[in-house]
């Protein structure tokens, strides 16, 4: 089935928290996401856990999410290029993570190994992040390596497993402007290789079968073919003030994405959180987030000068029918609210919406979802 967007990020995905020698922390948080007429849903737990012992700290991710509904293949059916097809998709991935953390005079090191699995797909990766506080604790230095060795298995336009690769490095810098503002940038890159097209993804192509432009033609469905390796870059510029008068922080971040794919993203966000009482706060937010089209991103191969079922995957010419990989701008805006039930127990819930839509006109509106994100979590010390 076609891989819609996860919600739970991409792995490595779990980042501690030190917390004081001989103390527990057990979070839990429940997320469901649910597209419109009919879209994808899907349902997410994750169960955290963590433990500090001297001058260690030992972290425990568990989550499953679970996803069923509709959404486009890519496709249209023979002789009628509007109606695009589109199929019931219903899989879940469970995923692990293990973290250990080590103190070490004025650095932490942390390690961590993390496992994901779904029906078509399995994923293994380690990654490794080095801190350090500079300027009498004002300036913080992180960096950080992760790779990753996934397989595709063989499903949809693939008949055998294929193995992905990755590699990602990190440097990142956090300074203390003042005692009220934080500024924070971070850099990194990143390095894929072998198979990244997506098994399920189909592109349609009507082929004459004569010179008489009006003759009869024949449909062929052929999968995509993206290319075997890809260079991406990001740029992220952070910043957070406090406001004592009315007890609450502003906070405001620049991203910048790029691929080696021409595919370019700006994303932009703001958070403005309020403290009501000593217990409760809110924060509303606001975050949008535009792409330009991949390069080899096509609706259909109709009018091009190749054939896609002669393709070789990983080589040019290279195809996709993805609408995320299309020129898109996205929004989401929302609510968190946070409550502190007493000094060891914390709740919060959270309301989102997410609305996606097109800048090409060739890519069909009904491929842009939108969708609400309800988010209940709890976070225990003891």
């Amino acid at each position: 089935m076609p891989r819609p967007q996860r919600l739970l990020p991409a792995l490595p995905i779990l980042a501690t928290t030190s917390v004081s020698e001989g103390q527990d922390v057990l979070r839990y948080k429940y997320q469901y996401y649910d597209e419109q007429d009919g879209r994808v849903d899907v349902q997410s737990h994750y169960l955290d856990y963590e433990h500090s012992f001297v001058d260690w700290t030992l972290g425990l991710r568990l989550a499953v999410d679970s996803l069923s509904g509709e959404t486009p293949l890519g496709t249209h059916t023979p002789g009628n290029p509007d109606d695009w097809e589109f199929q019931n998709i219903e899989d879940e991935r469970y995923v692990t993570v293990v973290t250990l953390e080590k103190e070490i005079d004025d650095h932490i090191l942390t390690f961590e190994y993390a496992r994901s699995e779904e029906s078509d797909y399995l994923s293994n990766a380690v990654a490794l992040k080095w801190k350090t506080q500079l300027n009498e604790n004002n300036t913080t230095i992180t960096a950080g390596v992760a790779t990753a060795f996934d397989k595709v298995r063989a499903v949809g336009f693939l008949f055998n497993d294929e193995n992905k690769d990755s590699l990602d490095l990190s440097f990142g810098v956090s300074q203390l402007l003042s005692t009220r503002t934080i500024l924070d940038l971070t850099l990194s890159y990143g390095h894929s290789t072998g198979y990244l097209a997506d098994p399920y993804r189909g592109i349609s192509q009507t082929v004459p079968l004569t010179a008489d432009p009006d003759g009869p033609t024949t449909h062929f469905v052929a999968g995509e073919n993206r290319p075997g390796s890809q260079n991406r870059w990001i740029a992220k510029l952070a910043a957070r003030h406090y406001f004592p008068t009315p007890k609450a922080a502003l906070s405001g971040s620049y991203r910048f994405f790029a691929n080696s794919e021409s595919l370019i993203g700006h994303t932009f966000e703001l958070k403005w959180i309020q403290q009501v009482t000593e217990e409760f706060s809110v924060t509303p937010y606001f975050r949008y987030y535009q792409q330009t089209a991949a390069e080899y991103y096509l609706p259909t191969l109709d009018g091009t000068n190749f054939l896609g079922f002669q393709k070789t995957q990983g080589e040019a010419p290279f195809f996709s029918p993805d609408y995320r990989l299309s020129a898109f701008d996205a929004i989401t805006y929302g609510l968190k609210f946070t409550y502190e039930a007493s000094q060891n127990l914390s709740l919060d819930l959270q309301l989102e919406r997410y609305e996606m839509s097109g800048r090409l006109t060739e890519t069909p509106g009904i491929f842009f979802p939108s969708a609400n994100v309800i988010s209940i979590g709890a976070n225990y010390t003891f």
